[in-house]
């Protein structure tokens, strides 16, 4: 087998493979007689079929396949060899365009065209000063989530049983009509410590100050996860602004084409084509900052995410071992969910890169309102370079060849066995 690489651009390149009889035939022949006692063909016993029949009736089906198969190991296997850093997959060469003849041919030649990632420089240090929105509470969000709590808590108001004087003066007759159904009144918890301690167990919560004090930390730290994944984004948006990375844009095309299997025009592709790209430059900085940064995520990372998941649906204390050996068959059922896990594989990547980004830029705390923050995120999803629309999962090698929307810090993921 004969394999060479040629440079046909910057970022581009083609890989032509040669595939000769020396290459296929032990294998072809060792298919043909897999064949041949397994055949049942009227007029011969099972395992007599001439070897020529064989190959008459599936020989180039068998040679196809064995050809198909060489070709996929070798090329993988050339670029895993050569540690090619390539975009998206490889995809048969525009130059190829004589169909393959498994009749007549001894000698196949194939060529693929490759797009290869192209080196760039990332400024991604305490230089670099970022903003994070800090959402203000103010008095208003606090009273609104005081009433609604007061009102949890509260009690019904007792039922008026007292016949309305109409209905004295004008009884009916035959079955009672049924009474038309109200909402029942429920009396506010009166603002005591008893209540307070009922929200709050464990905390020695006297006064009304410090109730409401106590309130504005948790509606701050319920907030950080959306302050996280806004400030994530405009990371992200930053990085991908400020960074000059060149693309082989027309192998990128004619690779979106492709890979989408005729569900797109080259027309499509053309049109949405500058917020593909975007992403793309996404994920070339993203894998660059995984890499030297040396993030992983493993499958015990996985798991203990699922473990601590349903832990934090039990309200007693630690589990028994009995408790324990019933949380990990739950795991091991949750991990056969490939689409699950991968998304909890993009979460658990993102978080660190999350703190990665607030251990390494300068961050700049940024008081703002509810309001204010709204816009700022509203802004921030039109405008992130993961908002394309193609399909993206990262992997543990976390490469680039489907960049698209992820799962994004802070969101909850929808455990389903």
């Amino acid at each position: 087998m004969n394999i060479k690489k040629e440079s046909t651009g910057d970022y581009t390149a083609t890989i032509t493979i040669g595939i000769g009889p020396e290459d296929y035939n032990e294998a072809v022949e060792k298919q043909i007689q897999d064949h041949k006692r397994k055949a049942n063909i009227p007029g011969f016993r099972p395992g007599h079929v001439p070897a020529g029949l064989i190959k008459k009736m599936y020989g180039k089906a068998i040679l196809a396949d064995e050809i198909n198969t060489l070709l996929s190991d070798s090329l993988h296997g050339y670029i895993k060899d050569e540690k090619l850093d390539i975009l998206g997959n490889p995809i048969p060469s525009l130059k190829q365009d004589t169909p393959v003849d498994f009749e007549n041919q001894t000698d196949f030649e194939f060529c693929f065209d490759l797009g290869l990632s192209p080196a760039f420089d990332l400024q991604f240090n305490k230089d670099v000063e970022m903003e994070y929105p800090v959402i203000k509470v103010d008095d208003t969000m606090i009273d609104k989530y005081i009433e609604d709590t007061r009102k949890r808590f509260g009690k019904p108001a007792p039922e008026n049983t007292e016949q309305s004087p109409e209905a004295e003066n004008h009884p009916l007759s035959g079955e009672e009509a049924a009474a038309p159904e109200t909402e029942k009144t429920i009396i506010p918890a009166e603002m005591t410590p008893e209540f307070f301690r009922q929200v709050y167990p464990g905390k020695d919560i006297e006064t009304e100050e410090d109730f409401r004090e106590q309130v504005k930390k948790d509606a701050e730290s319920s907030f950080v996860a959306e302050t996280d994944k806004l400030f994530f984004n405009k990371v992200t948006e930053m990085l991908v602004n400020n960074t000059a990375i060149p693309l082989p844009d027309d192998f990128l095309k004619r690779w979106l084409v492709e890979n989408n299997e005729g569900k797109y025009t080259p027309e499509e592709i053309e049109k949405s084509y500058s917020s593909f790209a975007e992403s793309m430059k996404w994920q070339l900085i993203e894998n660059k900052l995984i890499r030297e940064n040396q993030i992983e995520v493993t499958d015990q990372d996985i798991r203990q995410y699922i473990k601590t998941f349903f832990l934090r649906q039990v309200v007693t204390g630690t589990p028994d071992p009995e408790m324990e050996s019933r949380y990990e068959g739950i795991v091991d059922r949750f991990m056969e969910n490939k689409e699950q896990v991968q998304r909890i594989n993009d979460q658990l990547y993102n978080a660190r890169l999350l703190e990665l980004f607030k251990q390494t830029l300068t961050v700049i705390n940024k008081e703002v309102t509810f309001d204010e923050y709204l816009r700022l995120a509203n802004e921030s999803h039109h405008h992130h370079p993961d908002d394309s629309g193609e399909d993206h999962t990262h992997n543990t090698e976390h490469d680039a060849e489907n960049p698209g929307t992820e799962q994004q810090p802070g969101e909850q993921i929808d455990m389903k066995l």
